[in-house]
């Protein structure tokens, strides 16, 4: 069962994942995890 499902995330963790790492949701759905960048503070920085 998919973490989405469990309902462990919010809009707020799908939020920082994406500034993270704009391919976030294709990569889930792709199945290619290990690829998936943590949100940092410094992701921040890159939005403006």
């Amino acid at each position: 069962m998919w973490r989405v499902e469990r309902g462990e995330f919010d809009l707020v963790a799908v939020g920082r994942a994406l500034l993270a790492d704009p391919a976030w949701f294709t990569k889930l759905l792709s199945g290619a995890l290990i690829e998936l960048k943590g949100f940092s503070t410094a992701a921040l920085a890159e939005v403006v």
